[in-house]
């Protein structure tokens, strides 16, 4: 048998990314996030989020170290993170895809040139996507970045 992942599909620097959708919560509007001083440059700042307050991170920035456009498809995408939650920034969503194992390529570990927050590939006819771990996105010093600007 065959087993079929879902992921929520979605642009980022004209880049196809997908995460596994169990760990989104929920998709959001954009809105302009209060800055945190003192603040890495993929750090937007925080929003209230029902009763708590989470980070909004520019995911282009984190990967790329390229500034996003904001405009009407711009969206934050509300992931489960380290026992809390953080938004991503992304230029658009595509939607929900389901992907089959055999679309999917590993890392294989012996590559060095990609990042650990890289899971994989999902292949398909016309294109490739990026499957992000979004629990490895970070670096530890950066985590901690994160975890202050929200406890302030």
């Amino acid at each position: 048998m065959i087993s079929v992942e879902q992921y929520i599909v979605f642009i980022a620097n004209e880049e196809k990314f997908a995460i596994d959708i169990s760990k989104v919560e929920r998709i959001i509007e954009y809105t302009q996030p209060k800055k945190v001083p003192e603040a890495s440059e993929f750090l937007l700042g925080v929003i209230q989020y029902n009763s708590e307050v989470i980070p909004i991170i520019d995911l282009s920035m984190r990967l790329y170290n390229l500034k996003s456009i904001q405009d009407e498809d711009t969206k934050v995408i509300v992931v489960l993170w380290k026992e809390g939650h953080i938004g991503f920034l992304v230029d658009d969503i595509l939607g929900i895809e389901h992907f089959s194992e055999e679309q999917y390529e590993k890392m294989d570990r012996e590559t060095h040139i990609l990042k650990d927050y890289i899971d994989g590939f999902m292949k398909s006819e016309e294109d490739i996507t990026i499957v992000l771990n979004i629990d490895k996105i970070f670096t530890l010093e950066e985590e901690e970045e994160l975890i202050t600007a929200v406890a302030n």
